[in-house]
Formats: C-alpha cells, sequence, structure tokens
C-alpha cells in the first residue's frame, strides 16, 4: 500500500515538474517597472534629480527568463552619461546595451516614457545631522523620559550640490517598536537618496523609555526680579507648590533647588488684574502638571 503512494506522489511531482519546464519554455509578455540609475559620470560628478524616476518596460521573453528576473530583484534600468555633465535629456531606448540582462534573450518591446530628464553635477560634502524617523507605542504607564539619543548624531554626506546645499538634516529609515517598558538601543539604517553617498550606512538609536510618574514639590519660593531699590513687594503667599511628571528613575534625582519660580516687577507693574502669575522654569525632559495656588496677590510698598 505504501509503495503505491509513493508512486503517486512520485508521479504527480515528476507530471508537475514537467508541467512547470514545457510552460517556463513558452514565451510570455511581461512589464516591469524599474528605478532609473544613472552610470558613467565624470570623476567628481554625480547625479541627484531624475524625472521621471521609473521606466516601464514591456518584453516578451521565455517563462523562466521572467522568472529569473524576479528571482533575481533587479530592479534598475542603468543609463549612461558618457562622461557629461549639465542638464542631459535621454531616451531610455537607446540605453538598452547598458542593461545586459534585458537584451540576453529579452525581446524589448516599448519602454515608457521616450525622454528621461537628469542633471549631472558637482559633487560636495556636508556634514548632516540625523534625525529618527520611528513609530513607537509603549507599555502602559510608560514612555520616553527623554529624547531619543542617536549616535553619531551626524555624517558627512557627499551629493550634488543643488540638493545637499538646501539640506540640514538626513533621516533614518522608519524604526517600528511596540509595547516598549525598558531602555533599548537598536540599529537603523539611513535612508538611501539617489547620488548620495554617507560615510557609515547606519546609526545606533537609544530609547530611554521609563515608567511616568508624578512627583510633588511642595514649598517652591517665589522671587521678584529686577526690584528698584525704593520699591519692595510682599507676595501673598510667596511660595508655591508644583508637581512634575516624568520617568521615574529622571524624577527621582531632581529636588526642589532645581524648580525656580520668579515674577518680573515690571509684569507687576503692568498688572491689571490684581494678581500675578509665576514663571516657572523646571528640569529639562519633565512636564509641569499644576501649580498650587495659581495666582498670588501682592502689596508693592515704597521706601521714603
Amino acid at each position: 500500500m505504501n509503495n503505491k503512494i509513493n508512486i503517486i506522489v512520485f508521479s504527480l511531482f515528476f507530471s508537475i515538474v514537467i508541467w512547470v519546464s514545457v510552460t517556463l519554455s513558452e514565451q510570455f509578455f511581461s512589464s516591469i517597472e524599474l528605478n532609473v540609475k544613472v552610470v558613467n559620470q565624470p570623476e567628481g560628478y554625480t547625479c541627484g534629480a531624475v524625472e521621471p524616476k521609473t521606466v516601464n518596460v514591456k518584453i516578451k521573453a521565455k517563462g523562466w527568463q521572467i522568472l529569473t528576473y524576479y528571482l533575481g530583484q533587479q530592479n534598475s534600468f542603468l543609463i549612461s552619461a558618457d562622461n557629461d555633465s549639465g542638464k542631459i535629456n535621454f531616451d531610455p531606448n537607446k540605453a538598452i546595451s547598458e542593461n545586459v540582462w534585458l537584451s540576453a534573450g529579452m525581446n524589448v518591446l516599448e519602454i515608457t516614457p521616450r525622454n528621461i530628464s537628469f542633471r549631472v553635477e558637482k559633487l560636495i560634502y556636508k556634514k548632516l545631522a540625523i534625525t529618527a524617523d520611528t513609530d513607537l507605542s509603549f507599555a502602559d504607564g510608560y514612555n520616553l523620559a527623554t529624547p531619543i539619543s542617536i549616535s553619531p548624531d551626524s555624517i558627512i554626506v557627499s551629493g550634488p550640490s543643488s540638493i545637499l546645499n538646501k539640506l540640514t538634516s538626513i533621516k533614518t529609515k522608519l524604526v517600528s517598536l511596540s509595547e516598549l517598558d525598558s531602555r533599548m538601543k537598536v540599529p537603523a539604517e539611513i535612508e538611501e537618496l539617489s547620488g548620495f553617498n554617507f560615510e557609515r550606512s547606519r546609526v545606533e538609536l537609544s530609547f530611554d523609555v521609563q515608567r511616568i510618574v508624578e512627583k510633588p514639590f511642595d514649598k517652591i519660593k517665589v522671587n521678584i526680579t529686577d526690584i528698584p531699590r525704593d520699591r519692595d513687594v510682599v507676595l501673598m503667599p510667596n511660595t508655591i507648590d508644583i508637581s512634575l511628571r516624568g520617568g521615574i528613575n529622571l524624577l527621582g534625582r531632581i529636588n526642589s533647588d532645581q524648580i525656580i519660580a520668579t515674577i518680573n516687577y515690571s509684569d507687576i507693574v503692568f498688572d491689571t488684574l490684581g494678581y500675578i502669575r509665576p514663571s516657572i522654569k523646571i528640569p529639562s525632559n519633565t512636564k509641569l502638571v499644576f501649580v498650587k495656588p495659581a495666582r498670588l496677590n501682592y502689596i508693592i510698598k515704597k521706601f521714603e
């Protein structure tokens, strides 16, 4: 019984192989979209702006040739600048010989559009800041306690002058993380740009994830600045209570001396309401939750 099953399975498998082999030997039509890549620029030059960025190539080829293309993931259509510079208009149908994989046994029926415009220009170097492109979600009660740290935070970039001169930063590829509940470091690839080269292809992102809590700080003294010599101001009351929100480790290191509450005398002079709100400077990476009391009464005294 087992022998019969094995024979049936083998026969079925052999039939499928023969059918696939015969099918892939037949001619098929296909339409593929390819990214345009300019090659053979003069030394010290590069190509940045290409319009359009893709071409559509209609081909007739044997099934196995089309399958080889998809398995090989070839996605660039090469166009030669012929060591020329400046703005160049080019008919992609003249570039078939540059794309050996197309000319080897494939019949190219049509390439659209019929004109590719690109600019070959001087290569320059510039130091750009790195920005992190992220999609983050956190476990309940957790969040970033400090901004994302990027190492290194800037890199040397080379590229076409018309584009690079306008850039101040370059971003990473999207980094998606979920249910974060602790500190972590992850590598991030730098977003590729046509015609650009980077001194490194990746950076490291550090996420300072902490449980987010609130902490009260009582009896913060309110100081008045720029009081004239012949004046004095009495605040009622002269202290406030506040609460800060932030990472549990960060708040644990903060004391009342790091919180500064002030009122400028000129604000009191121009006050028309009869009360004043203090300006509060809090440690970085914390958020002010409440101030109590929010309004302070005052009396201005003048010395004779």
